[in-house]
């Protein structure tokens, strides 16, 4: 058993505290973690260390940094709280120092190290009972797409990564260098295809990967590469819009806790409340909702008049939530205590899980890609962003060309998806970043940023350069 051969790009997640008022939630051992007596003799062991792999991702990166990566870092959400490195991350002030950089490393590797035991051990499991409706194969699909994911995070937010594919054996292996982003795109998508076969078409609930989901990841992954592939985009929306999703017809229906794993979820955390194996969904409610302290993740002016300029009353209303908080003892650089914002869509204490993908993502994805694969075809594209805006009681859009149909989908993807994390993702992509960003003002008219390409990456962690010469 090679647990222990990931120190350099695994251990940084334990030397990185969680600092200010954020409780030690990461203190019990996974749920399912595998173990060493059975994990790779029999499919029951199999069993566990596949569950190890979704285990690992109740983590700091999956249940909460991914907003801070994809909504504070953009135009979505300050910082709020007290947390420095939240801060330098909202202001671009980020250094290879940042305890949230250093444990996204450290717990996106651990992830990937979790996946790589599945990959190295079950197909060399002698026990027929792996065999028997194909689960073995099932199970290296599933590892294969999850690593898949855990890399298209580190490369988007990273660039150039190390691709570790193995157990690492030397020294050498060990201080693996960076990857070309291509590369590691390259290894994303064969990950990705070659799990498609394979994985289960239903499962559960919504937090196995399933076809749906591969189908999914496949088409955010051939728009995010960095020379697009729409075809490719098209081809895979298409294949998970055919896969039996639909939408609810009540948009807050998706965030009100009574909904859980509902026909328009495709991929989503599952939490099970305080004191069960993943009660980490309440967690987090308690630090964006509420007064009583500065929470985390605060709604920005931006965001707040995006929705009123559109006169999204239903979308906003499900996301953001306005409280008069003057008698706490806190200050806020950017709102009015008397109607201070907070994140509506995790509102449910015990009862909300988070979306990782869902079908409205994947429904815009296709409009993103007909408007650019051909000069007309924003008017096929406005049909589905025209479907996503009647369930909000929104008017037809009025973009009417290809360049307009580009800001008009980029908009109803803000106004749709805020808080769940792809915000800062869609910039990047579109090459919008910079631009958007330096384009911000705060509550009173002043610009808040003057970025550039420069600020667009994580650095690598110090304590990995530290570890690793190539890095």
């Amino acid at each position: 058993m090679k647990l222990n051969k990931y120190t350099l790009v695994a251990i940084a997640a334990a030397a990185f505290g969680l600092q200010s008022c954020k409780k030690d939630f990461l203190d019990k051992q996974p749920f399912n973690q595998a173990t060493a007596d059975v994990a790779f003799t029999t499919a029951a062991g199999a069993e566990k260390l596949m569950s190890g792999v979704y285990g690992g991702m109740y983590n700091d990166y999956h249940i909460w940094d991914y907003m801070i990566n994809g909504d504070v870092t953009a135009d979505n959400a300050y910082a709020g709280g007290d947390n420095p490195a939240n801060i330098q991350i909202d202001l671009f002030t980020t250094n290879a120092t940042n305890g949230n950089v250093g444990r996204d490393w450290g717990g996106l590797y651990s992830n990937i190290k979790n996946a790589n035991e599945v990959l190295e051990n079950v197909p060399n499991i002698q026990d027929a009972a792996l065999d028997a409706g194909g689960r073995r194969a099932q199970m290296i699909g599933e590892a294969k797409a999850l690593r898949a994911y855990f890399y298209f995070h580190l490369v988007r937010l990273w660039g150039a990564v190390p691709l570790v594919l193995k157990s690492p054996t030397s020294l050498e292996e060990m201080q693996k260098p960076r990857s070309t982003v291509d590369q590691v795109y390259a290894q994303i998508i064969k990950d990705l295809e070659e799990a498609l076969p394979d994985v289960r078409t239903t499962a559960p609930n919504k937090g196995f990967i399933t076809k749906g989901v591969v189908n999914a990841l496949l088409a955010k992954v051939y728009a995010s590469k960095p020379t697009p592939d729409w075809t490719k985009v098209n081809q895979y929306a298409d294949a998970v819009i055919a896969g039996g999703y639909a939408p609810l017809s009540n948009f807050d229906h998706l965030f009100d806790g009574a909904h859980k794993n509902n026909s328009e979820s495709i991929w989503e955390m599952q939490y099970d409340g305080w004191g069960g194996p993943t009660g980490r969904g309440n967690w987090m409610t308690s630090v964006i909702v509420g007064s009583g302290w500065k929470r985390f993740c605060t709604p920005t002016n931006d965001l707040v008049a995006a929705f009123d300029a559109e006169g999204d009353v239903i979308r906003k209303a499900s996301s953001i939530s306005f409280k008069n908080v003057s008698t706490e003892g806190w200050s806020d650089d950017y709102w009015s205590k008397s109607n201070y914002p907070f994140i509506n869509k995790y509102r449910n204490d015990d009862l909300a899980n988070s979306y990782i993908i869902r079908l409205a993502d994947i429904k815009l994805l296709k409009a993103e890609a007909l408007n650019e694969l051909t000069a007309t075809g924003w008017s096929a594209a406005k049909t589905i962003v025209d479907e996503i805006r009647l369930r909000v009681n929104l008017g037809g859009t009025p973009a009417n060309s290809q360049a307009a149909m580009r800001l008009a989908i980029e908009k109803e993807r803000r106004l749709e998806l805020a808080f769940e994390g792809h915000r800062w993702f869609d910039l990047l992509r579109t090459n919008r970043a910079v631009a958007v960003m330096n384009a911000q003002r705060d509550g009173n008219g002043a610009l808040l940023y003057n970025i550039s390409n420069a600020n667009l990456l994580f650095p690598i962690p110090q304590a990995e350069r530290d570890r690793n010469p190539n890095l």
